[in-house]
């Protein structure tokens, strides 16, 4: 009975087995694979894959992967690509991975007019300018994302292999052999960003991994190496601004041509190259957009600088963007290449096999979050105390692709090199020296407290001394003794500080010092650089007066960190040596010292300054808005011996920002006043000279002035350069900067009568210079040999006004001036 039923059934049951089939044959398959290129191997980003004769179809991202739904009976695949030869490919079924290369073709972008009519590419980029508030990331409320960041250098190989077959060498070969194991360097970073308009910012590096070394020192670089979107008005690549394609105010300046016009589902995505238009002169970008109809938004794109970078480089950007949630553009991969070459050679193709590669992969997107401002660190960027001590499996969860054979071995060789070598060690001076200082262990040395040279002083030996966070990383001490050939006078102090609390760097300390101050000079909270702008000026102070001090003070952050404060309160005597006396009335006599007790507030405001906590320090990084400073101080007589009841009250502002197709301008405003003229001149304030009779030029002060000419209890003075940076004249490895340069000033002293022997006069009726500088009068190549990557400028300042010297000829400076070339 049941063998009965069971034949009965048979047909049934194969006719649905082959049903089964055959619908499951129809189904259609998920073919994926990868597109390079074919003479290098290189991944091809955005290369546009389909279905033939069909509107089906994806591109590939930027490492060249992609993945496309391909119906039944369909064995094709259509890749086009622009400067590529277009490829019909045949799918191996057979293979679960597609390995596709193209070829390129001879590719220029030629400037064309299309006739009639306006040009087809200008209605898309118009549009997609129009859009830029919309689709601009920045310009969301809040979002948060987690980025995993790979940077790696390496060499080419097949440079040493040809080495190799036309010379014989073996080294070549050995080299080549040795690149096929693995490369020169690695880095990964795993990091984590929140944002929420208008200003709260904070990316934390919460694992980083560094090929022969711990110091996490490198580990922002991936991420800093070009603008994090490409809708701003200018595109920041490797810290060089460029005006971007996207700018309406460069519509004009750039040719645009509508390359392709493609489709996927129900969207077209327009292919777009640009470039400067011919016989313009302005760092601008060549490359192509790829803008999606839906909402006119950048989809990706691949840019580069349109002239050769100084130093030898080709730098190129490719940005891959997705609506992440149905209806915001965000970006979601980044990357960077550089490439070196010969600059002497004259030729980019003349090749350096030198080559670095940076990769963001941007996940876990949160758009318009709910954030609070609790939710945010102090600092801008902060790292994982154990960042680099996460186990390896860590990784695995954020990597876009495994490591190859090649990474895996650069890792494990340079690491093992890097302990045998102390590479670390290495790595832990340059954070210091950059700040001017020598690490020793547990102790920096300032670079400044072993020789300086001014005209008052002399030649100026000595050694000063600081523990660093190796020996305590809420305690730090230190102290300097010094003694000069030309006053022979020994200087020296001490200080000490607490560390309350890390977030808000919130110090509490003390201090004793003997030493110089310049006389009527500020004592404004600037930072100080190894090459800070003052190390020129410095040469040629001559008026100094000694002050003995003891201070106590409380520092600290506020306002999101913008704001950094600090109160002290301090007691000492001041007292000079030259010809100098103070005299407060007829009947007195004339002082050569005082005595002070005083309280001082001083502040830094930067609104959006990113404020990075390293291991070692809290680094200050410009933004875009103006930095203020502002000093009060408060002496009282009859208190703690003080002789001098006095308000005192000094303030700057300093900014600088670029103008489209302009170049940069650079502002420094300052100002001072006293509740009282009747001051010794130590507490007032000398105008900022740059010394007429000195060769090297001092920024921002004014170079026609001679030292001490001026002094007032009041004063406010204009500092102004505008930089056209090389947008006036630009030739093959020569480019040329000319600078304007206007400065102004006007202080009133008052009391002149309580000076004796003062040889600076009041400047009421108004100072004035103007001028122009050439920098970087060498060519690139001559400055990196010649003077270390310094570029010599020229200087030429005239004086005029109610100042200005009788003869016309002595009013004229010229002075040589030095910065870096690149």
């Amino acid at each position: 009975m049941a063998i009965s039923t069971f034949k009965n059934l048979l047909p049934a049951f194969t006719l649905l087995y082959l049903f089964t089939i055959s619908a499951v044959a129809q189904q259609p398959l998920q073919v994926k694979g990868r597109v390079s290129e074919a003479e290098s191997g290189q991944p091809l980003a955005f290369v546009h894959v389909v279905v033939p004769e069909s509107l089906q179809g994806t591109m590939t991202d930027i490492d060249g992967f992609f993945s496309l739904t391909v119906p039944h009976g369909q064995e094709y695949l259509q890749l086009s690509y622009v400067g590529y030869f277009g490829q019909i490919f045949e799918i191996d079924f057979g293979k679960s991975f597609q390995q596709i290369a193209m070829y390129r073709r001879p590719y220029q972008l030629e400037e064309v007019v299309v006739y009639p009519g306006e040009n087809p590419a200008h209605r898309i980029i118009l549009n997609t300018i129009s859009n830029r508030n919309t689709n601009d990331p920045g310009r969301l409320d809040a979002f948060t994302y987690k980025s995993y960041n790979k940077f790696l250098a390496t060499l080419d190989r097949d440079f040493y292999m040809e080495r190799w077959l036309m010379t014989g060498d073996s080294a070549n070969y050995r080299m080549a052999d040795m690149l096929d194991k693995r490369h020169i360097f690695i880095m990964e970073s795993l990091t984590e960003r929140r944002f929420r308009s208008p200003d709260l910012n904070n990316e934390k590096v919460i694992a980083n991994r560094v090929s022969g070394l711990e110091n996490p020192m490198f580990t922002m670089l991936a991420t800093e190496l070009q603008s994090f979107s490409f809708y701003g008005n200018s595109i920041t690549l490797l810290e060089n601004d460029y005006l971007s394609p996207l700018n309406r105010a460069a519509f004009s300046r750039y040719f645009y041509h509508l390359e392709d016009t493609l489709y996927q589902g129900a969207d077209t995505v327009f292919v777009v190259a640009f470039r400067p238009v011919r016989n313009t002169n302005f760092d601008g970008l060549k490359g192509l957009l790829y803008i999606n109809s839906h909402e006119w938004a950048v989809q990706s794109v691949i840019a580069q600088p349109a002239r050769e970078m100084g130093g030898g480089m080709n730098f190129k950007i490719q940005q891959m963007y997705e609506q992440v949630d149905g209806k915001h553009w965000f970006p979601v991969q980044l990357n960077t290449d550089i490439d070196f070459f010969n600059p002497q050679a004259n030729d980019p193709t003349a090749m350096i096999p030198l080559r670095m590669l940076g990769r963001s992969y941007i996940r876990e997107i949160e758009i318009n979050p709910a954030l609070r401002r609790r939710d945010f660190s102090n600092f801008t960027i902060e790292f994982n105390p154990e960042a680099n001590r996460l186990p390896r499996h860590f990784w695995d969860e954020f990597r876009a692709d495994s490591l190859s054979y090649r990474e895996q071995n650069t890792y494990r060789f340079m690491d093992s090199l890097g302990r045998k070598h102390n590479f670390d060690r290495i790595v832990n001076l340059i954070e210091p020296l950059i700040f001017g200082e020598i690490p020793l262990g547990s102790i920096n040395i300032p670079l400044n407290s072993l020789y300086r040279y001014n005209d008052f002083e002399g030649h100026r030996f000595g050694l000063g001394i600081s523990t660093n966070q190796r020996f305590s990383e809420r305690f730090r001490t230190g102290g300097h003794y010094a003694w000069s050939t030309r006053d022979r006078t020994e200087k020296y102090g001490y200080f000490g500080e607490i560390v309350l609390q890390k977030n808000r760097d919130l110090r509490v300390g003390g201090s004793f010092r003997f030493d110089v101050n310049e006389r009527g000079g500020n004592k404004l909270m600037r930072q100080h650089f190894l090459l800070s702008p003052n190390l020129i000026r410095n040469l040629f102070m001559n008026k100094m007066d000694y002050t003995q001090r003891t201070s106590a003070y409380l520092s600290f952050l506020a306002y999101r960190n913008f704001l950094t404060t600090e109160i002290a309160a301090s007691r000492g005597k001041t007292s000079w040596t030259d010809m100098y006396y103070f005299t407060q009335g007829d009947n007195e006599p004339g002082l050569r010292s005082f005595r002070f007790s005083e309280i001082n507030l001083r502040m830094r405001f930067a609104y959006g300054e990113t404020l990075m906590k390293t291991q070692s320090r809290l680094l200050r990084l410009p933004s875009e808005y103006p930095v203020l400073y502002l000093n009060i101080s408060k002496g009282f007589d009859n208190i703690d011996r003080g002789e001098l009841n006095y308000l005192k009250l000094e303030a700057a502002v300093e900014t600088s920002y670029s103008i489209p197709l302009l170049g940069k301008q650079t502002w420094l405003i300052e100002g001072g006043w006293t509740d009282r003229p009747d001051l010794p001149w130590p507490l007032l304030f000398t105008a900022k000279s740059g010394n007429r009779n000195y060769f090297l030029a001092s920024p921002f002060s004014f170079g026609t002035m001679h030292m001490s000419e001026f002094a007032a209890n009041r004063f406010a003075a204009v500092f102004f350069q505008h930089n056209f940076q090389n947008l006036l004249f630009r030739w093959p490895r020569y480019e040329p900067e000319l600078v304007l340069i206007t400065s102004a000033g006007v202080g009133s002293l008052e009391a002149k009568e309580n000076h004796i022997f003062m040889e600076a006069r009041s400047w009421d009726k108004g100072y004035f210079e103007s001028g122009i500088a050439i920098n970087k009068i060498l060519p690139q190549r001559w400055s990196r040999r010649i003077v270390f990557g310094m570029s010599p400028g020229i200087e030429v300042l005239y004086r005029y006004g109610p100042y200005s010297l009788p003869k016309t000829s002595d009013n004229f400076t010229i002075k040589l001036s030095m910065i870096t070339s690149f």
